[in-house]
């Protein structure tokens, strides 16, 4: 899961964040307190803060509820939306079920997919 800044500066899944640019996209002391002691109330666990995002850990069930979603398996064995025979599934979730207290420090939650190397990939 990534903050928002504290800079108010804005990124997406094309920005390159490096060393050198890390500061202008970290989110303030009070974001990550704030928004980790939010995800700890809805039943998450809540990982170590790393550059501009911690990890959020729960049950199958937590994620559907919490996110109003369904989830399921990838063909490579990692977890994204359900898809449609027409839509397919995604990993990044839909905010808009993120109460206002939370809402307003996170910049996006998603599911890491697999790895294209590794014992999955051949």
């Amino acid at each position: 899961m990534a903050l928002k800044s504290a800079s108010g500066k804005t990124y997406n899944e094309r920005t390159a964040i490096t060393a050198e640019n890390i500061a202008a996209y970290a989110p303030s002391a009070d974001t990550v307190t704030e928004a980790g002691a939010g995800f700890k109330r809805a039943g998450f666990e809540v990982g170590n803060m790393v550059g501009n995002s911690f990890s959020i850990t729960a049950p199958k069930g937590t994620f559907e509820k919490f996110f109003k979603i369904k989830l399921e398996a990838d063909d490579r064995g990692g977890v994204k939306i359900k898809g449609t025979e027409t839509t397919p599934g995604e990993y990044e979730l839909p905010l808009k079920a993120l109460p206002p207290d939370l809402s307003r420090y996170v910049a996006a939650v998603t599911f890491s997919p697999p790895p294209d190397f590794g014992p999955s990939s051949y």
